[in-house]
């Protein structure tokens, strides 16, 4: 099969970016696939959500990054930062120092090209490598969106959703213009989105007096309609994943759902995702 890399981008937080890419990693290991997340996140969520403490590891990607850009260092192979999880996805993890990299990269005049360079020698050990972008627009978000062969776009039911496609168009048209690099968004996934509000809970009873005293739409609504048509039309293929409290229970627990509670309807938009991406 193609090797392919993977990133899972979007400049801001909170709309399920990283677990996303562990949920898909996940069954892909469950099918057989040879299956690498690496956390290119300071707030090491991809390492916390596969069962691995940040502060374990000898190494981490800061160590990577950092050696990459001092002259007086030896420069660390991605492959010796590589551990095994429990749930048999190999993981490069990253930690809070991973900051203070940062600033070091710019006097590494191929900064924007680290990761994609050095991550072509770990293409024959795996089948699917994914790449957890940090939730801002920096250097650690650059070089995953540069060395993937392919981007996810993940987003979050609230109001910035459409003004955050937008940010996120204006940052690939810049990438494309200024580094000569095209970004493929492979597919959109809409995170929490698609599950209907109990007519009884609190939210759907203030929604229903704000639509009777104002006479508009709900906004959630109309944000997804307008969302989704316009990632069809420019993605192409776009996925709804459930609200589930067994998602969170999941990466608390360091074991995605496909081994957990592959039952759970996240779980089977998950699979989805996974397959998609299977698929090339």
């Amino acid at each position: 099969m193609l090797i392919t890399v993977t990133a899972f981008a979007h400049h801001k937080g909170g709309t399920g970016k990283t677990t996303t890419c562990l949920q898909a990693a996940g069954f892909l290991v469950k099918s057989g696939r040879r299956v690498l997340v690496i956390d290119t996140d300071p707030q090491a969520n991809a390492t916390l959500g596969l069962g691995i403490h940040p502060d374990t590891p000898a190494h981490n990607i800061y160590h990577y990054y950092s050696s990459q850009s001092s002259p007086d260092a030896e420069p660390i192979p991605l492959a010796n930062l590589i551990i095994r999880t429990i749930s048999n996805i190999d993981l490069i993890p990253s930690h809070l120092d991973l900051v203070g990299a940062e600033p070091l990269l710019y006097q590494n005049p191929d900064r924007y090209e680290i990761l994609a360079r050095d991550i072509v020698s770990l293409k024959e050990r795996y089948d699917h490598i994914l790449i957890d972008t940090p939730p801002f627009l920096g250097q650690f978000l650059l070089n995953g969106l540069i060395a993937a062969d392919r981007t996810v776009i993940v987003f979050s039911p609230d109001s910035f959703a459409l003004n955050g496609y937008e940010n996120i168009r204006m940052i690939l048209t810049d990438i494309e213009e200024i580094l000569n690099k095209k970004i493929q968004i492979r597919m959109a996934v809409l995170n929490r989105w698609s599950l209907p509000v109990p007519e009884e809970s609190f939210v759907s009873k203030f929604s229903a007096r704000f639509k009777r005293q104002t006479g508009k739409p709900e906004q959630a609504d109309e944000i997804k309609q307008i969302l989704e048509e316009q990632m069809k039309r420019e993605v192409g293929t776009v996925i709804q994943v459930p609200d589930s409290l067994q998602v969170g229970l999941s990466n608390r627990r360091g074991m995605p759902l496909a081994f957990s509670n592959p039952d759970d309807p996240a779980a089977k938009a998950f699979e989805q995702v996974a397959q998609t991406l299977d698929q090339g």
